[in-house]
Formats: C-alpha cells, structure tokens, sequence
C-alpha cells in the first residue's frame, strides 16, 4: 500500500485503529470457514463518518474493503481474498435505544448476539433469531450473513426481524432503508435486499431490529423410536398440528452411540 494512501487512512481513523503488524494480518487473514489470504491493513471502525471516509478513499483508489464482525462466519466472506483492507466493526458495539412499547431495538453493529439478549431480558423481551455462535457473534455479521439457527422453523430468520438500516455505501455515500415501524410497505424493500448480502452492497453502521416477549413457558420433550423413517413421519406430524416448536432436532443411532461412548 503506498504512503499517501496509509497516512491518510491513518489520518481518518486515528493510529489506534490502524494497524500493518504482520501478527495482526495474520489473524485477520481467516475467519471459521478454510479459506485464508492476508489483508494490506486493518481499520477498527468507530463511527459512520469514519467508515464513510474510508469507503469513499478506497473507492477512488481502487483498493478492496472486506467488512468483519467476529470472523464466525463459514463461507469464506471475512477473508480478504484480494488482500486490501480488512475493516473491523467490532468496537461499534453500543446498544443505542431499546423500545419496549415499539417493541424495537437500535444497535451498532458490533454488538455481540449475546449482550443484546442480556439487555433484553430485565425487559422480558429477546431477539429471536438463534445463531449457533451466538456468544461471540455479531449483529453485523448476523444481518450481513441473513443467520437464523435452530429456531428458524418457528422464529424464521435475521431478515424478518430488520425493521431498518444505516449503511454506507461503496463510494462513502450514507443512506438509511427501512422504518422503525412494524409495518413498512411503501417503495421497494431495500432493507432485505441489504440482509444477507454479505457486506458485497454496502457496510452496515446501525441496525434497528423487531423484538418479541419472552415465552411464559420452556419445555423440552425427548422421543424415542425405533426406525429412523418413524421419527422422521413423526416430525412432518408435529410441524402439521397446531404448536410449531421452536427447534426440532433428530440423532439417529450413529450420533447417540458417539455420544454415549465419548462423554462417560
């Protein structure tokens, strides 16, 4: 990367949240998936005008950005398969209203998956979206990625619980889609165009998300069959009467023999 190009970068994002170490390229050149190839930089975004700055800089120098959350994802997109800049949101990590009367929150995108169901429950409330990495995830990379997990059968994914967005776009322009109302039909759907995108239309700087109370009541139930074509006919079943579960999960012999013998 020429000179010019990092002092200004190092202008826009302060010294430290910029970083050429050869030990933090290395971290930052994978994510959970296989795939691995080391980034030129890495930026720690801050705020929107600060992550607007560095798109619009990159943009003019045709130099690739790569959006990161919490490098959870198994698809290879947190890689920065063209090297670049690797931009990392993980300190845009403010909660900035809960709405319990909207039923709505606004957060960053740096927010972990779990510190926001931490703040939700002295209110009753959760974000139903279930993604298996939810204790280091993030809201971004949530959006970003459209995660779901086991509860999506009932709960459906993160695209039915984006309400609105902030997000910069690849040139530095900010635009917001969206509403912070429940119903929003008018123009088109810009917002679940920009879920599940991942990070390839814009970055995104502030999510607003639906939230739902919690359940009165949890219950788990465990079954046993002895052919697995039983237990399948008994999901189809169960998703055909009128409780949708939240998850569903089913371990045939190979699963429970494993688990069984490793976990005595």
């Amino acid at each position: 990367m020429q000179n010019r190009i990092k002092k200004t970068l190092i202008e826009i994002a302060g010294p430290e949240n910029y970083t050429e170490k050869l030990i933090d390229l290395i971290s930052y050149s994978y994510d959970a998936s296989t795939y691995d190839n080391r980034p030129d930089c890495i930026l720690w975004g801050t705020s929107t005008e600060q992550v607007s700055q560095i798109l619009g800089l990159a943009n003019r120098e045709r130099i690739p950005v790569v959006p990161r959350g919490a490098g959870t994802g198994l698809c290879g997109n947190a890689v920065p398969a063209e090297g670049g800049i690797v931009l990392d949101l993980s300190r845009m990590n403010k909660i900035l209203n809960i709405s319990i009367p909207d039923r709505l929150v606004v957060a960053q995108p740096g927010v972990v998956y779990d510190n926001l169901q931490s703040a939700l429950e002295p209110h009753g409330f959760f974000y139903p979206p279930d993604p298996a990495s939810g204790k280091v995830c993030t809201l971004g990379g949530n959006v970003a990625t459209n995660a779901g997990g086991l509860k999506g059968a009932k709960y459906g994914t993160t695209r039915h619980y984006v309400l609105g967005l902030e997000v910069v776009l690849a040139n530095g322009d900010v635009m917001r889609v969206g509403a912070r109302t429940m119903k929003s039909s008018s123009g088109y759907d810009l917002t679940r165009l920009f879920v599940g995108s991942e990070g390839t239309l814009g970055v995104v700087t502030e999510i607003t998300l639906k939230i739902a109370p919690k359940p009165p009541e949890v219950a788990t139930a465990l079954a046993t069959f002895d052919r697995l074509e039983d237990a399948g006919h008994a999901v189809t079943m169960i998703m055909h009467s009128d409780v949708t579960p939240s998850a569903l999960e089913l371990l045939d012999s190979i699963i429970t023999d494993f688990r069984s013998n490793n976990f005595q």
